[in-house]
């Protein structure tokens, strides 16, 4: 059989590397659907390649769940001692969750820690994987690691095996996404478990992943990866915790360097209301904490973005920054989804205190976010005609402007954002 050209919609599917799976395996899964749908290997190409449903089923084939209980259980006690004492709502993400074993373990150590205002969500490209994990009932391959004591009390004995309390069952929000594509909840995390997907992909999807990854997190948060998977990827965003058998990932703070070598991934294929409040979240768009510059002398290289944006804020004088707390306040709002409502009280702001750097790359931002990308290139660019080096905005309009395929005026970009960098630098 040849699998090479199964392989390739697999790779543009599911970021896989050609090399990660068995070529028995493959064969496997391909012979199935074959018999399913009574194709013969050339029919069943044809179908794959016109077929959404079909290729999601050859998916589905491919997958094979290999998880358990407290998997490994160092990231669990880390995150445990990480949790303890924390009076904030504390967000975990579990992608992918498979069957549902990691995002409950999470779920179990945040409780055992005595954490109450938390949310863990689950995310997995099988459909088939998230209708166990919805049904919470394991049995003993499930339980090849030691339980904590704290988390021995939350199963039942039943005729399947065993089954999860309803109080455990209920604190995870399970959604279907390819998280290759982004497909990921609102809002950031304070952890994110991402294990044994990394070796799977190929290098391309690999950056793509470790750049969503960055942006799905909170400042200082951590990234739990597989034992083979702290990779150079991460190395731009992530510092390894010193910490043996957690292989855990704390993120820290990007030079502009970083930004703009940030990989152009592809759009996202979430398929409508893929999660509760779906839509793509400012931290999906990598949202930057905004500092402040120095004003330094107007540079050459304008876009159609930053003459526009000359012409809507022409004769208005700068103005002291009044609100920084209230822009604090916008980005806890946007961190946790609530994006419209984040996009409307970043405009009431501008209203009250006039226009300032900070306030328009924000809104630039959320415009962003919410798909809106004409509407970010110009708030980008009254950004940048008040604060030619506004090194963010210069990032975010350069990358958007490389997205678009305008790789010239993308590079103008650049090099203005890297000017701007040596600049400030030098005070």
């Amino acid at each position: 059989m040849n699998v090479a050209p199964f392989l390739k919609i697999l790779n543009r599917a599911m970021g896989l590397a050609p090399d990660s799976l068995s070529r028995s395996g493959i064969e496997l899964a391909l012979r199935a659907r074959m018999r399913e749908t009574a194709t013969t290997e050339k029919s069943y190409l044809s179908l794959v390649r016109a077929s959404d449903e079909e290729l999601a089923e050859l998916v589905e084939e491919i997958v094979v769940p290999e998880t358990w209980f407290f998997r490994d259980n160092k990231p669990f006690e880390l995150l445990f001692e990480t949790v303890a004492g924390c009076s904030d709502e504390f967000r975990v993400l579990s992608a992918p969750c498979s069957t549902g074993e990691e995002p409950y373990s999470i779920a179990m150590t945040l409780m055992g820690a005595g954490l109450k205002n938390f949310r863990v969500d689950g995310v997995d490209i099988s459909e088939r994987a998230l209708h166990k994990a919805r049904g919470a009932v394991y049995g003993d391959n499930s339980f090849r690691s030691e339980l904590p004591i704290y988390a021995q009390s939350w199963f039942r004995k039943c005729e399947q095996g065993r089954m999860l309390a309803p109080e455990i069952k209920d604190s995870v929000n399970f959604h279907a996404g390819n998280i290759i594509d982004g497909c990921l909840p609102n809002g950031r995390y304070d952890v994110i478990f991402c294990r044994n997907l990394l070796i799977y992909l190929d290098d391309g999807s690999r950056k793509c992943l470790a750049a969503l990854l960055n942006e799905k997190l909170k400042d200082d948060g951590l990234l739990f990866v597989g034992h083979a998977e702290i990779l150079p990827v991460f190395n731009d965003w992530f510092t390894p915790v010193r910490k043996q058998g957690t292989f855990a990932l704390r993120k820290g703070k990007r030079k502009v360097a970083t930004l703009l070598k940030q990989p152009v991934c592809p759009h996202q294929k979430c398929p409508p209301n893929s999660f509760s409040g779906s839509g793509t979240t400012l931290a999906q768009k990598a949202f930057i904490p905004a500092p402040t510059f120095k004003q330094p002398e107007p540079d050459i290289g304008k876009t159609k973005a930053v003459d526009a944006a000359e012409k809507s804020v022409e004769k208005i004088e700068s103005v002291e920054p009044t609100a920084g707390s209230s822009i604090e306040e916008i980005k806890a709002l946007a961190d946790r989804g609530s994006t419209t409502k984040a996009l409307s009280m970043c405009d009431e702001l501008l209203r009250q205190a006039g226009p300032e750097p900070e306030l328009f790359h924000l809104c630039g931002l959320l415009h962003e976010a919410g798909g809106n990308i004409s509407m970010a290139e110009e708030f980008y660019g009254k950004a940048l005609y008040l604060e030619p080096d506004h090194m963010e905005s210069l990032v975010h309009l350069a990358l958007l402007l490389e997205n678009r395929g305008d790789l010239r005026k993308a590079e103008i970009m650049r090099n203005r954002a890297r000017r701007a960098e040596k600049r400030n630098e030098a005070g």
